[in-house]
């Protein structure tokens, strides 16, 4: 009689267990070829991505395999996928690099590209921008400027590709040392860009009459020789550009250390600036006839020379801002905010505090300029001299709703100061524990004038060493 064998009990769990591991295996090995079946291999199929490219047809996708590949690369007008085996490793990111070895820019968009171009996963270096020579408007004309453009990414003549979970690090360029966008609308989106430099605008990203959509990005670490240490943009594009969801920090310029705006209106909502410096003006943002929306963003921390720690608005500028958090930032005028010369903003809903300066620690106002304020939070800001929570000279401000609590200047001024022709008007505002010399809600020096109602509807309560003080 023959004898059975019976399988001992942990058999069947031990063939499942085996199974399921050698199924992750295979899929594991096999990933690249489930998710880009039919792709074009770099560097099976071809040893360089540019071959590659040449040999591609629209809706292909070219795969790249780990590995560093010197040259430069241009799409050439056609409308398909170059990516890295998983765009979502960082790993995989870092370790396949396309480095230009600082000649041109490292990829190219210059042939009407549109959204289904799309570069993804890549470490993109050692660029050095191409020689355009592209027009912009200086003084009421178009003008033609050659330079060196865009030394990691440059994107010209209304491509619209998409720039996905890259890395672009250590290029420079005259304008766009990361990246830049000339008449375009990219989507450029989870990228690193980090370490660039430029010697004149937009370290990160120089934008110019572009309408490009840029979220959820790290942009830190760049460098400008002039303005926009993180961003540059010029000139309005068909539609405002997005900025949304970005991380800007510890980017530096001459004016703009995160941003310069010069006569555009992009929608900048939600995103962080934090620790950007300026040697000039502008920690944070820099504008110049430009009417931008700030919205819900984090603007801390940051710092410039003599004026706009976290904000300055210049010439004829009008933007709306509105739910902003505009805190520690430092300047020697306006260390929150500084406002200059015919500029006429709208601030709703903002929280300017823990700003510190000279004068203005939150604010200063000057040059015929006409603000409005409604419902800000300004305290606990700091001056040496005047004007805690706002300065004031050869303005026509209006606050209403307002509250102004635990600013301290060391002269006159704790909540505000004004001087030389202002004319103020106050309504509804709360002045609560402001501290100075003189003034420790209001100090107007000779030549100022305050409009209140009658009677007054301000609150005040603790202020020291009074509420309203006049020379």
């Amino acid at each position: 009689m023959k004898k059975s064998k019976r399988k001992h009990p942990l058999y069947n769990i031990i063939l499942a267990v085996l199974f399921i591991a050698l199924t992750a295996f295979v899929t594991a090995c096999g990933e690249d070829e489930v998710v880009v079946e039919g792709a074009i291999s770099v560097p099976d199929d071809f040893s360089t991505i540019q071959e590659a490219i040449d040999a591609a047809e629209d809706g292909d996708v070219i795969l790249v395999r780990p590995g560093t590949y010197n040259e430069s690369i241009n799409f050439n007008g056609k409308n398909i996928t170059i990516r890295s085996v998983d765009p979502d490793d960082p790993e995989v990111v870092t370790g396949t690099i396309i480095d230009g070895n600082g000649v041109d820019s490292v990829v190219t968009f210059e042939s009407g590209e549109n959204e289904n171009a799309v570069i993804t996963g890549f470490t993109i270096t050692g660029g050095s921008g191409n020689m355009e020579v592209l027009e912009f408007e200086i003084e009421g004309e178009m003008q033609q400027i050659p330079s060196f453009y865009g030394g990691g990414v440059i994107v010209l003549n209304g491509g619209s590709p998409t720039i996905s979970k890259n890395i672009i690090t250590n290029n420079v360029a005259e304008r766009g040392g990361g990246v830049l966008i000339y008449g375009s609308s990219p989507v450029i989106t989870g990228n690193r860009i980090h370490d660039n430099i430029s010697t004149g605008g937009g370290g990160g990203i120089f934008l110019a009459y572009a309408s490009a959509t840029i979220t959820d990005n790290e942009i830190t670490s760049n460098s400008a020789g002039r303005s926009g240490g993180a961003v540059a943009i010029s000139g309005e594009g068909d539609a405002h550009t997005i900025f949304e969801g970005n991380s800007i920090t510890d980017n530096r310029a001459e004016n703009g250390g995160a941003f310069s705006i010069f006569e555009a209106s992009p929608d900048i909502n939600n995103n962080s600036v934090i620790n950007n410096s300026a040697t000039q003006v502008g920690g944070g943002f820099y504008m110049i006839m430009s009417s931008p929306t700030l919205i819900g963003n984090d603007i801390s921390d940051n710092q410039a020379g003599p004026s706009g720690g976290g904000v300055a608005i210049y010439f004829e500028s009008s933007p709306l801002l509105q739910d902003n958090l505009i805190i520690g930032n430092n300047a020697t005028a306006g260390g929150g905010i500084s406002i200059f010369i015919n500029s006429s903003p709208v601030l709703e809903g903002n929280t300017i505090s823990d700003n510190r300066a000279s004068i203005g620690g939150g604010v200063v106002i000057n040059e015929s300029s006409n603000p409005e304020f409604s419902n800000n939070e300004i305290s606990e800001n700091f001056v040496e001299r005047s004007g805690a929570g706002v300065y004031i000279q050869a303005s026509n401000p209006v606050f209403n709703g307002n509250i102004f609590r635990n600013n301290e200047a060391r002269r006159n001024g704790g909540g505000l100061l004004a001087l030389l022709d202002a004319v103020v008007t106050l309504s509804s505002n709360t002045f609560d524990s402001n501290r100075a010399s003189e003034g420790g809600a209001v100090h107007l020096s000779e030549g100022a004038t305050l409009q209140i109602g009658d009677p007054d509807d301000n609150t005040y309560q603790g202020n020291i060493p009074g509420d309203i003080h006049q020379e």
